[in-house]
């Protein structure tokens, strides 16, 4: 087999599963035998699909494939049918998946317009929730409690003194001068 550039992927007896044939491709296995020691054999494979074209006849031949080759083959060409299909059966779940997901968004959006063209109370939104869609985004006020420390400079004869001497009209002076860039309604705690 060769690997598209001019090398070989896999040089051995080979096999086409011709249950799986087509015109531009083939799930091929190729089976070698690599010497472990002076006796013993041990016999690796490769399987994948081919283009007709990847297949060419090399200069060194391993032999004749043996009479057990078949027998061989015929589960690693299964397995290899096997894990197509389920591939193709993932890829056909992802995508139907993917519509349905893509269905749900557009028919959440839908609803929500639909809600919205006809002035419907927040029920809907809990019947959203209750399903699992998401409600109609609004604006909303929201109220935020700041807490602001900050340091004045007061002339007293003692930090008591000075301390009294701060009054609300000294703090909202100071915010004023100092936090202008706020649009700010504030109170005072004690």
């Amino acid at each position: 087999m060769s690997d598209g550039r001019g090398g070989i992927a896999a040089s051995g007896w080979f096999s086409v599963d011709a249950s799986s044939a087509t015109a531009s491709h083939a799930s091929v296995t190729v089976v070698w035998r690599e010497p472990l020691l002076a006796v013993e054999h041990s016999y690796k494979s490769w399987t994948s699909l081919v283009r007709p074209q990847d297949i060419s006849p090399v200069s060194v031949c391993p032999g004749s494939a043996p009479a057990w080759f078949g027998e061989y083959v015929r589960p690693i060409h299964e397995r290899a049918a096997i894990e197509r299909t389920l591939q193709a059966v993932r890829q056909s779940v992802d995508t139907e998946r993917a519509k349905h997901h893509d269905w749900v968004r557009r028919l959440n959006e839908s609803a929500c317009e639909w809600a919205d063209r006809n002035s419907l109370c927040s029920e809907f939104e809990s019947f959203c929730e209750e399903w699992g869609m998401e409600g109609r985004e609004r604006e909303f006020d929201v109220d935020v409690e700041v807490t602001v420390s900050f340091r004045m400079e007061r002339s007293a004869r003692s930090q008591d003194d000075a301390d009294e001497s701060v009054d609300l009209d000294d703090v909202k002076q100071y915010l004023r001068e100092n936090f202008s860039y706020l649009d700010v309604n504030f109170t005072v705690a004690e």
